[in-house]
């Protein structure tokens, strides 16, 4: 943990739905994010859910002024389980906001997908590959290790959960949160890559890659 600061990290509970929500907000625009795009109550939704549900949980970085920083893992896959469990709201911000069924970009990211060769498809669906879904930390101490100590916690929190790797996709733009990722040695995978974002991999078996199909079985 940094030194100059003092924050503790815990897995999130309903009692911090409403923090994490207003850091959410406060920390992404609606051309970089869609439940930004489709508004508060939504994004208060999903954050719900990370709570919630078995397949996902969040971790924040807490110290005695409240929360600084948040990150949400899912033990799978995340889009089809955590989109249905926001229907409502989804369907709430469409009422609300029509233009959004115009939206290009809302839609794209949506449902934005792994490339679709066979050998990807296998990669992204595989039981076991849980995947970090947003990371987010107060403006004011970014920089200070909050994101990178949030990255370290779920190798821990993840392992205990059963997962055998841990993918992040990170969009291509965001440098410094590419570098937090390769600095803590997890690994650039091409083979998941979309138009925009860049996936990075933490494997908790070390034989993992190989049922992957990223290496060979005869090394």
């Amino acid at each position: 943990m940094n030194i100059h600061l003092r924050y503790s990290i815990r897995v999130a509970t309903k009692i911090n739905i409403e923090a994490m929500t207003k850091l959410h907000c406060e920390s992404f625009r609606p051309n970089e994010n869609v439940p930004i795009m489709l508004g508060p109550r939504y994004v208060k939704a999903t954050y719900r859910w990370f709570v919630t549900s078995k397949r996902a949980y969040a971790l924040v970085a807490e110290d005695e002024d409240g929360i600084k920083g948040l990150i949400a893992v899912c033990d799978g896959p995340f889009t089809y389980p955590m989109f249905m469990a926001c229907l409502g709201e989804f369907f709430f911000s469409l009422i609300r906001h029509p233009s959004l069924l115009l939206n290009r970009s809302l839609w794209r990211r949506l449902f934005r997908r792994p490339n679709v060769s066979k050998a990807s498809r296998k990669i992204a669906d595989q039981p076991g590959f849980a995947q970090m879904i947003i990371g987010a930390v107060d403006k004011n101490i970014r920089g200070k290790g909050v994101f990178p100590d949030l990255v370290k916690a779920t190798i821990s929190i993840s392992r205990k959960r059963g997962s055998w790797a841990i993918r992040a996709g990170i969009y291509k733009s965001n440098q410094p949160s590419r570098r937090v990722f390769i600095k803590e040695g997890w690994i650039k995978t091409p083979e998941l890559e979309t138009e925009d974002t860049v996936f990075y991999v933490y494997y908790l078996d070390p034989t993992f890659p190989r049922l992957l199909g990223l290496i060979s079985k005869d090394n």
